[in-house]
């Protein structure tokens, strides 16, 4: 590895942008040379990282050209900044979703692709020891064959949270486009491709223009089948955000959010505990829970040594622009079987 770190710009100085300056201010791969963002917070940002600031992407780039830049503002504008860095050959992390709809970020997709330029996607729960352990599990068999899952996403947003005009707009906010996409990235990587979606949502207890409760049923191309209960106003701690530890803002509480069920044995996450028989593979017979082995590495430091490893040309993005605008495809049709009642083929 290098031991010259990756220069990193980061653009967007709201709460998803102070994690990554965090990250970045920890890092021994990658360091932070500048922050943009039209706001105030652009300023208090790079001050309390000893950065300097700027008002956009260009003027970001102008004084400091970064070898690497993550995205990090509203949703609707990624995909016009992640254009602007493709056509500059710049590698970049753009957070999730990758865009406001499944064509533009399609269509960045594919820009990217043809530039030759890397796009890794935020999708940072990937990077997860407990992820990671699930995932190797899976592929090693120890499961079985996979044919269920089951994930509850339960938060209580603050009201103040929605003052920001994006997250109570239709098409930009809402539960399912902000948290739902991470479940859907997580299920496609541990139980295969999605092939159709059934949804219901609703917006009774907050009643804004964006849903926030739904629940959801996938189908996967194996056969295995998923529910998802989501809520952004809910008094719980049945959350990955509430029980994982990647973000020091949140609280940890030991329990799960996430079962994936297979033939011969099931895994919770994130806790990483694999359920089996104690004896005969039926009903009657005891289930022990063995923790799978994990270290002690962030998902946001791991996903970040990632990124440096890809601006460097020495690693494949692991969640890429094509995987991003999968994800945002099949919200836009949780969406849509919410609106009509009926199954949505993807």
């Amino acid at each position: 590895m290098s031991a010259t770190p990756v220069r990193v710009g980061l653009v967007g100085a709201g709460a998803i942008g102070l994690t990554h300056a965090e990250t970045l201010a920890r890092s021994a791969t990658a360091t932070l040379v500048g922050v943009a963002d039209p706001t105030p917070a652009a300023a208090r940002l790079g001050d309390a990282h000893g950065v300097p600031s700027f008002p956009d992407l260009d003027a970001l780039l102008a004084a400091t050209a970064p070898d690497a830049v993550i995205i990090a503002t509203p949703n609707e504008l990624h995909v016009p900044l992640a254009h602007e860095l493709v056509r500059r050959g710049i590698p970049m992390l753009v957070e999730k979703p990758l865009g406001a709809t499944a064509d533009e970020a399609t269509l960045l997709a594919d820009a990217a692709a043809r530039a030759g330029v890397p796009v890794l996607v935020g999708h940072h729960r990937r990077h997860h020891p407990a992820v990671r352990a699930a995932s190797a599990a899976i592929a090693e068999g120890a499961l079985g064959r996979i044919v269920a899952a089951s994930v509850t996403s339960f938060l209580r947003k603050p009201d103040d949270y929605f003052n920001v005009p994006w997250h109570r707009t239709a098409g930009t906010g809402g539960t399912f486009l902000i948290n739902l996409i991470h479940d859907v990235d997580l299920l496609r990587h541990l139980c295969g491709e999605v092939v159709a979606v059934s949804a219901v949502a609703s917006r009774a207890a907050r009643g804004l223009d964006v849903e926030d409760t739904g629940a959801l049923v996938l189908t996967f191309a194996s056969g295995a089948v998923a529910t998802i209960v989501v809520s952004d106003i809910a008094a719980a701690p049945w959350c990955w955000d509430l029980t994982a530890g990647d973000a020091p803002r949140f609280p940890v509480h030991a329990v799960d959010s996430h079962r994936i069920v297979g033939t011969d044995a099931s895994v919770s996450l994130p806790d990483a505990t694999v359920w089996s028989h104690a004896g005969d593979a039926v009903w009657t017979t005891p289930l022990r829970g063995i923790p799978l082995p994990l270290d002690a590495a962030n998902a946001f430091d791991r996903q970040l040594d990632h990124f440096a490893a890809v601006a460097r040309g020495e690693a494949e993005p692991v969640v890429g622009a094509a995987d991003g605008a999968r994800n945002v495809a099949i919200v836009e049709a949780v969406a849509r079987a919410a609106r009509t009642g009926r199954s949505v083929a993807v």
